[in-house]
């Protein structure tokens, strides 16, 4: 596939590359315009891209830096239910990543990983990132709206859904990834700036 190259935002250049996140298909789309004034809005001082990764490709990776970071903000305390949430999946971590994975025997892509967990908790989620896009209430794309436990979907400029990841808090996600070799954290502090980039959608599903 052919690299994309992403606009100019002030002196800070989005360099082009292929996404690697590592999620299955789906089907919801997200308009450019919707996605393009989400990353400026998210976009940290020191962006890095994650390549795409799909069966027989490579990854590679492309790195713009400056001195500093914005830092996410504090989260408030998980609920009771959301603390169960990440807890069963950090029964997972280390599970290796795999396209089009449902369980921990054969490996998970990033909507197989939440599924299963979610299940887990007695709450049934449909199989793609897009579809999961769907279900729960709506939260901004917006780290001061997020709560542990939400949703968090990713996707490139022009491009649909392709990844989604648990909120953690504090700035954290716990997803199954390739960028991570299956299911971790991915702390956004101080690393994975692809996803604060294009995180363009949250739900909240209780």
């Amino acid at each position: 596939m052919h690299p994309r190259r992403l606009p100019r935002v002030g002196a800070i250049a989005v360099l082009s590359s292929t996404f690697v996140a590592g999620c299955s298909q789906a089907t919801l789309g997200v308009s450019p315009a919707t996605i393009i004034s989400t990353v400026i809005a998210n976009l940290p001082r020191s962006t890095a891209t994650e390549g795409r990764r799909t069966p027989g490709s490579t990854t590679t990776t492309t790195t713009s830096r400056a001195p500093t970071r914005a830092r996410i903000p504090s989260s408030p305390a998980a609920t009771a239910a959301a603390t169960r949430l990440l807890r069963t999946g950090e029964e997972y971590l280390g599970v290796p990543y795999k396209w089009g994975g449902n369980t921990p025997r054969e490996g998970f892509d990033c909507s197989g990983f939440t599924k299963y967990i979610f299940a887990k908790q007695g709450i049934t989620l449909p199989r793609t990132s897009r579809e999961q896009s769907r279900v729960g209430a709506a939260v901004p794309a917006d780290f001061h709206d997020l709560e542990p436990g939400d949703l968090m979907f990713f996707a490139e400029p022009g491009e649909a859904i392709s990844h989604v990841a648990i909120y953690a808090g504090n700035g954290r996600i716990l997803h199954s990834s390739s960028s991570v070799g299956g299911v971790g954290y991915t702390d956004l502090n101080t690393g994975g700036d692809w996803f604060v980039a294009y995180f363009v959608a949250a739900r909240r599903v209780e």
